[in-house]
């Protein structure tokens, strides 16, 4: 029986797989890696060693127009705060393999207060 197009080799199957993978199979690059999908993503030294203290961004789009090396890419994203806000906007060379999927930071509101003393 033949094995389906994009089927995955059972050497690359992860048996032990606590996250959601960043990459989306069914988008394969010229060098036989997957494309990063948009979302939001907790970026370590697994990444890359640029990570050492690690950041959270939201992904834009994977920049296809630039040359890697196999198994690296290049993501424009935002990074994000603590509050999920995005404050600066960056383009990052990364290991697609090593960015682990998180749910965005939730939005806290906060409470107006009266001044004290003000009538209301």
């Amino acid at each position: 029986m033949p094995k389906p197009a994009n089927s995955v080799p059972a050497s690359r199957l992860s048996i032990h797989r606590t996250a959601r993978p960043a990459i989306a199979p069914d988008e394969i690059r010229e060098d036989g890696t997957s494309r990063v999908r948009p979302g939001v993503y907790l970026l370590t030294r697994a990444a890359s060693p640029q990570f050492a203290t690690p950041i959270v961004v939201r992904v834009i789009r994977e920049r296809t127009d630039r040359s890697s090396y196999d198994g690296w890419a290049w993501i424009e994203v935002y990074q994000l705060d603590s509050r999920g806000e995005a404050v600066d906007r960056r383009e990052l060379y990364v290991r697609p393999d090593g960015m682990r999927q998180v749910p965005p930071p939730r939005h806290r509101t906060s409470v107006r207060r009266a001044a004290p003393g003000a009538a209301g």
